[in-house]
């Protein structure tokens, strides 16, 4: 039953789901042993904080925000928390692109990062206008809003 309903959100979050498993996949590289912050690209970022100390933020987050999608698209809608984690992720993006700017090698950071952090805000757009419309409907069907 839950693997049928899956689809049938899936188009509609899709960014989300690729960003959420973008911040996981990133959080399970950073905390691997392969020293990713020895690359000098990587300095602005070790400014910033540890490999181990971005490995956490960024596999944290993701796992909480894939948690709230899986949630969302199960058992309960939970537009507030899906628009908190992909608020959360843009401005997780936004401090890696900050890292990157601090690097002393030119990237491709510079042309890629941008568009996470421009489909992070539109998920942010998306979730809390499903959150208004939630909670309207919860207003509505449980007597609120009196």
């Amino acid at each position: 039953m839950i693997f049928l309903r899956f689809p049938s959100h899936f188009p509609v979050r899709a960014t989300e789901w690729m960003l959420a498993g973008m911040k996981t996949t990133m959080g399970i590289g950073f905390l691997s042993p392969i020293p990713f912050f020895d690359n000098p690209a990587m300095r602005g970022l070790a400014a910033i904080g540890s490999q181990e100390s971005w490995g956490i933020v960024a596999f944290v987050a993701g796992v909480v925000h894939l948690t709230m999608l899986y949630i969302n698209g199960t058992w309960r809608r939970s537009p507030h928390w899906r628009g908190a984690c992909s608020l959360f992720g843009m401005m997780f993006w936004v401090q890696i692109l900050i890292g990157f700017a601090g690097s002393p090698v030119a990237t491709s950071a510079w042309l890629m990062y941008p568009w996470l952090i421009i489909f992070s805000a539109r998920n942010v757009w998306v979730a809390w206008t499903d959150a208004r419309l939630s909670d309207e409907k919860a207003k509505v069907e449980y007597g609120g809003g009196r």
